[in-house]
This record gives C-alpha cells, sequence and structure tokens, in this order.
C-alpha cells in the first residue's frame, strides 16, 4: 500500500526556463537534468517515439518536484485556471511571509499584491503570497507566519 509521497511532477515547455525560476528565483536546488527516450519512457509514458528531458528539483523537507519537457511528442498549451478540473498548485511553507515576499520581488517576480491575512489558530498571525504564477502558468502559492 501507499508509504509516502515520491514525487509531484509538471510538464513544461522549457526545462531550462523553469530550473532557471525554480532554482534562481525561488532559491531551491536541482539535481542535474537528463535525458530519457526509447524504452522504457515509451512504455511508461505510453507514447511511442517519446522523448523526454528532466529535472528533479529538490525542497528542503525531502519532497521532489520533477520537470519534465517532451522533446517528442510535443505538447500543447492548456487552460491552467485553478478553477479547472485537475489543475493542480503548489503551496509553499515559508517561514516568514513578509521576508519572503521581498526576496521574490528583488528576484524580479512580478507581485501585484503583498501578504494576505488568513484565519489562523488563536495567537497564531498566518498569512499567504496567492497564486504567483510560474514557468507555464504554474500556480503557486506560499504561505506561513505574518512577523
Amino acid at each position: 500500500m501507499i508509504t509516502g509521497m515520491h514525487h509531484f511532477s509538471f510538464t513544461v515547455s522549457n526545462l531550462e526556463e523553469a530550473i532557471h525560476f525554480f532554482c534562481d528565483i525561488l532559491g531551491l536546488k536541482a539535481d542535474p537534468p537528463w535525458e530519457m527516450k526509447d524504452n522504457p519512457i515509451e512504455k511508461i509514458v505510453g507514447m511511442p517515439g517519446a522523448c523526454l528531458k528532466l529535472c528533479n528539483v529538490l525542497t528542503p523537507d525531502d519532497n521532489v518536484i520533477e520537470l519534465i519537457e517532451y522533446v517528442s511528442p510535443k505538447g500543447k498549451t492548456i487552460d491552467l485556471n485553478t478553477c479547472n478540473t485537475g489543475v493542480a498548485h503548489l503551496g509553499f511553507k515559508v517561514d516568514d511571509i513578509r521576508k519572503t515576499y521581498d526576496e521574490l520581488m528583488s528576484r524580479g517576480l512580478k507581485l501585484d499584491k503583498g501578504p494576505i491575512p488568513i484565519p489562523s489558530e488563536p495567537g497564531e498571525q498566518m498569512a499567504v503570497l496567492g497564486y504567483i504564477k510560474g514557468p507555464d502558468n504554474i500556480t503557486i502559492e506560499f504561505i506561513g507566519p505574518l512577523k
């Protein structure tokens, strides 16, 4: 039976740009990218002729975000609005939401609103930086204490 989470995965149009976003802007670490083609990847994804470039981005709490660029077959852009069925978003915990906001702005991320307070346990002040768009419109949210 299920014993834990192995990874989360997002298909991206440009692996290098996605790595830049997750590592240089968000400050995460990544394993070196690699390529998979022919057998067994064709069987795994069920697509003859599949060729993928992949990279694992590592979170501080040992989770893995797998980024995949399909070299072939090329995919198409779909509507990733979070109201659409099946669309996911990443939610990152941070230790200081205001500091995170300032750091992301200094790294060139355009944020049109600051931390938004949310209901929390008595004595805590929590806030989110809600629904930031990453590469290929992947939705990202940050949540943490409002200090």
